[in-house]
């Protein structure tokens, strides 16, 4: 192989005497203000107390990081009404940057995100020419996992649709869907809002433990199957409950519902197997109900906190 030109290697040296690189030793965009705001005109120097251009900085001008100085909390509000791309690229701000989109509290992977997601798996197959929807659903698989595996704090809140992928294979064949919720398990979740758009494939059976999450406040699901185990003794804490398309049977529902003492809000759309819909005593005060003809009876006799009821039929 040397004959034909080939690279060969006799040693390979290791300097042991050079100290391991570490996070803070790798250089990040602000180590060198008087570079990038001209090589990288959308670089967002104007977070920045002075201006950052070249001649300030010749001038010896002070810099001082006004978002960086506010409190942490309310660095993460402003996150938390930031896309989730826009939320990661932050980290490249600086050191102290580094690691808040690892801190959030609320994780969104919305419409708007897939459609992004879509996009870029678009323009890749057309370069390398795979398979769009294949690239799309490993991808979106690949954030939303990692996002959870990595994430180093609290989570109050865990958003995702999961698209029409429209590859004809089950969702749990390729997404992590039940890990993803053993994980939020064990971050004590409050608000989870799990949906899936693709309405010609099976429904998700949701794992027992997701009926461990015993501290959520809020839930909408969307094409899933809600089945509790025997043992289930309801949601305690939840406030606000929605359920789209969802399979489960009647008495597993009512069921779910005398778990739920102090239950404000619920919403239920085209579900199937519920036939009657009992209010007993409940905190329940505002109902809406979007069903074809399934429903042989809706009883609300004795809902003394009830101020609004909507209800659709047929």
């Amino acid at each position: 192989m040397i004959e034909k030109g080939c690279d060969a290697y006799l040693a390979y040296v290791s300097d042991f005497s050079i100290d391991t690189p570490t996070v803070d030793s790798v250089p990040v965009v602000q180590d060198f203000p008087d570079v990038f705001p001209t090589d990288l005109p959308d670089l967002p120097c104007h977070v920045f107390g002075e201006d950052m251009s070249s001649t300030s900085i010749k001038r010896g001008r002070s810099r001082e990081d006004i978002i960086s100085n506010l409190p942490t909390d309310v660095i993460y509000c402003i996150l938390g009404k930031m896309p989730i791309r826009d939320i990661i690229r932050t980290n490249v701000l600086s050191k102290k940057w580094r690691f808040y989109y690892l801190n959030i509290p609320e994780l969104v992977f919305d419409e708007e995100f897939c459609k992004e997601l879509k996009d870029i798996a678009r323009k890749k197959s057309r370069v390398y020419q795979f398979d769009e929807y294949r690239e799309y659903m490993n991808q979106f698989d690949k954030i939303v996992t990692k996002s959870l595996m990595l994430h180093l704090g609290r989570i109050e809140r865990f958003k995702v649709c999961i698209p029409d992928f429209k590859s004809g294979r089950r969702v749990l064949d390729v997404l992590d869907v039940n890990k993803w919720i053993l994980y939020l398990f064990s971050k004590n979740i409050k608000k989870l809002t799990l949906k899936h758009k693709d309405k010609h494939t099976e429904h998700l059976r949701l794992p027992p433990y997701f009926f461990s999450c015993l501290d959520l406040m809020y839930l909408k699901l969307q094409n899933f199957v809600l089945s509790p185990p025997p043992d289930f003794k309801g949601f305690h804490n939840i406030e606000q409950l929605t359920l789209i398309e969802v399979d489960l049977p009647n008495i597993c529902f009512e069921s779910i519902l005398f778990g739920c003492p102090i239950l404000e809000r619920l919403e239920l759309h085209w579900c199937s197997g519920i036939h009657h819909f009992n209010i007993s005593g409940s905190n329940l005060k505002r109902l809406h109900i979007k069903d074809d003809d399934e429903f042989e009876s809706i009883c609300l006799a004795d809902a003394p906190n009830l101020t609004q009821a909507f209800a659709v039929l047929g």
